[in-house]
């Protein structure tokens, strides 16, 4: 059983993990998204400067800056927008660090603040990785977490869209078709990125007291070219992203021996699961609300896909898992640049 399934793994091996290197495919993890607070100093000529001004009264307004949605009240102002898209237009190619200090500096030109009191409230920290096949073929395999509530967007080709949240609504992890989107936006594709599938995977701190409990405290938003915080991003992206449960794996007959009714019967229970994941929960679900299945014996199942996904018949991981898992080690074990 174990050497059947190390001959098999070997091939896997070689095609998906060191081909994309050979091909020179180049991914960089990036900050992008932001949502700042800049402490509140009273009216400035920002509002000379905002396009679509919207005035509520003396104290509270709105409007943008190209991409940069900029809101004030007595608190102070609120900044949300994608810093690559602000810097460069589009926000599939990756910022360096020293590209993030340059479009902040640029925001803070542009804007007449001073950001270096500015407290970080949520931001998003990814990476756009040129696929072999279309995003929905990995996305389908990306399971249901303990950590994580997992929400699925498809249409009828396909799943486009997963994302995952914590309960309290912090932290999330996203992934999706980025080219999709960018077409959807009308959005100007780069060469580099034409006539190639890219799959884009976000880990997101969504609220302020989530940076507190990562980082022991606020950031601001200089920090976030600073070389620990991006060393200590890589770390909470590969444990949102390992977190997460992937399926597809292969399950394998030797047939040099003879298969017995149950051992048939546990091989394709297990290829169903790995497969159709999804329809493999809901099934269960509803035998379960209708009484058909009960607890004891959802146990008894559960049990034994434990067992069974720890079978040397079973490989390790899928194709597509094996390929993104490289893509993804490779990124995210870079040293920082």
């Amino acid at each position: 059983m174990k050497n059947r399934g190390f001959v098999i793994l070997s091939f896997f091996v070689l095609t998906t993990y060191f081909v994309p290197l050979l091909l020179g495919v180049k991914e960089i993890k990036m900050i992008d998204n932001i949502n700042l607070r800049v402490p509140s100093h009273g009216d400035s000529e920002l509002t000379k400067k905002l396009e679509d001004l919207w005035r509520r009264d003396t104290n509270t307004y709105s409007g943008h800056m190209k991409n940069m949605g900029f809101y004030q009240n007595l608190d102070g102002i609120i900044i949300r927008g994608s810093l690559a898209k602000y810097l460069n237009g589009e926000n599939i190619t990756p910022l360096t660090r020293e590209q993030v200090k340059e479009a902040i500096n640029k925001l803070e030109k542009d804007t007449e603040l001073d950001l270096s009191k500015a407290i970080i409230k949520g931001f998003e920290f990814g990476t756009s990785i040129i696929t072999r096949d279309k995003p929905s073929e990995y996305l389908k395999l990306f399971g249901y977490p303990a950590v994580f509530t997992r929400q699925e967007y498809s249409k009828r080709k396909g799943i486009e869209t997963v994302t995952y949240t914590t309960d309290k609504g912090s932290f999330g992890f996203t992934g999706y078709d980025k080219i999709k989107e960018m077409k959807q936006k009308k959005q100007k594709i780069p060469a580099l990125y034409q006539n190639v599938n890219v799959l884009r995977l976000e880990y997101k701190i969504t609220r302020r007291k989530g940076i507190k409990s990562k980082f022991r405290g606020d950031i601001n938003v200089y920090d976030l070219f600073d070389e620990n915080i991006y060393r200590k991003l890589q770390n909470l992206f590969l444990e949102a992203y390992k977190a997460i449960p992937k399926h597809g794996r292969q399950c394998f007959f030797n047939l040099m021996e003879n298969i017995t009714p149950t051992q048939w019967t546990e091989i394709l229970a297990e290829q169903y699961r790995q497969s159709f994941p999804k329809e493999n929960i809901y099934l269960q679900q509803k035998l379960r609300e209708t009484g058909a299945l009960t607890e004891k014996n959802h146990e008894r199942i559960r049990a034994s896909e434990k067992r069974r996904a720890k079978d040397f018949s079973i490989s390790d991981k899928s194709p597509l898992i094996a390929e993104l898992d490289a893509h993804v080690t490779n990124i995210m074990c870079k040293n920082v640049e």
